[in-house]
């Protein structure tokens, strides 16, 4: 989340320089490994199931915040020129401070649901699970794309090349920005009580009612294992990122150059949690090769925790 505003500091031009830097090789990397993810649960797996399909969303969201500062701000920060007319340098400013911020921030929410109903309702709810999916993620996307034009074209925001900060054209963008803090910290409470809930019912016993019969059961329990701590993970990185953030208040030029990447580093270390944490999931270049090896495991694993 992006705290600075209307700053007015003179940024020397090698401050410019790093600056541009750290947005290229932060967004490469996060456009790279996201790109990465979103082939692998596209193409290296059979199923999809509600959380991968949850996953696929948030990957896709990431690499539109990557590609948005990868060929947007990275030339205008080297170039100290606003690439892009007005109208479109507010579209742009706006979807990537506001629309797709909320729309990771519904989307870990969902995630957070499907864990908890994984472990709590599993195979109650199996027959509109893929409406509920489907539901979820047109929430998802319609969210962003209502926060995106929210107050368009006078209440809104612009990047500036060269301040390198955000300024907003009105003072009734500060309400619209209030607003969005107020729902992103709604979604972060719903998101980690229904984590906290789901870690108290496994560590209580209460997700012992799950059977698995095949003989690949540990294999399986692994899985949703690391379902689980993709889960918690993505939802502490929220807490980080604004708890960071928010804590850069001196306006300095050192901030700028923290805060202006932001979106970013969340990006790349969100795309990363996902990475590690399925270690299953293969590009599309190299999914058919180990598609026989994993055939027997995947066909098993379909039936279970597909919410």
């Amino acid at each position: 989340m992006y705290f600075q505003f209307n700053s007015t500091i003179e940024i020397q031009p090698e401050e410019r320089t790093w600056a541009a830097i750290l947005l290229l090789l932060i967004s490469l990397a996060g456009g790279i490994i996201n790109a990465y993810i979103g082939s692998g649960f596209l193409f290296g797996i059979r199923f999809r199931g509600g959380f991968f399909i949850f996953s696929i969303s948030k990957s896709f969201s990431n690499i539109l915040v990557c590609s948005l500062v990868f060929f947007w701000m990275v030339p205008a920060v080297f170039l100290k020129a606003n690439l892009v007319s007005t109208y479109v340098n507010i579209i742009l400013s706006q979807l990537l401070l506001f629309g797709l911020y909320i729309h990771g921030n519904l989307t870990q929410c969902f995630l957070s649901l499907n864990r908890f109903a994984a472990i709590c309702f599993v195979g109650n709810v199996k027959r509109k699970n893929s409406d509920l999916i489907a539901l979820g993620v047109f929430t998802s996307w319609f969210a962003a794309i209502i926060w995106t034009l929210l107050g368009y074209p006078e209440c809104t925001c612009y990047f500036s090349s060269e301040t390198l900060t955000f300024h907003y054209t009105d003072d009734c963008h500060v309400s619209n920005y209030q607003l969005q803090l107020y729902c992103a910290f709604v979604l972060m409470m719903i998101s980690n009580m229904l984590n906290v809930i789901s870690f108290l019912i496994i560590c209580c016993g209460g997700a012992k009612t799950i059977s698995f019969s095949c003989r690949n059961a540990p294999r399986r329990k692994q899985r949703n294992a690391r379902m689980f701590i993709q889960c918690m993970l993505q939802s502490i990185l929220f807490i980080i990122d604004v708890s960071l953030i928010s804590s850069l208040n001196s306006g300095s030029s050192g901030d700028i150059l923290v805060a202006l990447p932001s979106m970013a580093y969340f990006a790349l270390f969100d795309g990363l949690i996902m990475l590690l944490c399925n270690n299953d999931i293969q590009p599309a270049c190299i999914a058919s090769r180990n598609l026989q090896k994993k055939s027997s495991v995947i066909s098993i694993s379909a039936s279970d925790f597909r919410m």
